[in-house]
């Protein structure tokens, strides 16, 4: 027999096996793929990040756009957290995805927002 063959009794243990740990495989998979989809975008951010390096939405990036108290190019993290809440609130476009995304930002990046 060759080298590194598998046998026929081999073979079939191996695919007992596979059809015994099927179910429990594609469940784990799919915990997996769930949990790794639940790992925020904003990982790896931190206070000095730039603004226009942030993984933001295109609609928060335009209400950040829009907000005269945020420098897009030379602001960092820090400078979102200094918005309160309320004035997020009376941006247009800026909706409850918006000021999620912001507050979850802020976050990752251990600061605080203003209320």
């Amino acid at each position: 027999m060759k080298k590194n063959m598998v046998t026929y009794d081999e073979f079939l243990e191996a695919l007992d096996t596979i059809r015994k740990f099927q179910k429990q495989v594609s469940e784990l998979y799919r915990e997996t793929e769930g949990e790794v989809g639940s790992i925020s975008k904003f990982v790896g951010v931190d206070r000095n990040t730039k603004i226009y390096r942030l993984p933001l939405s295109t609609r928060t990036f335009n209400v950040l756009k829009a907000m005269d108290k945020i420098e897009l190019l030379e602001g960092t993290t820090q400078d979102l957290a200094k918005l309160s809440l309320k004035e997020l609130l009376h941006t247009k476009n800026a909706g409850r995805k918006t000021i999620h995304e912001i507050k979850e930002l802020c976050l990752f990046a251990n600061l605080e927002m203003k209320r």
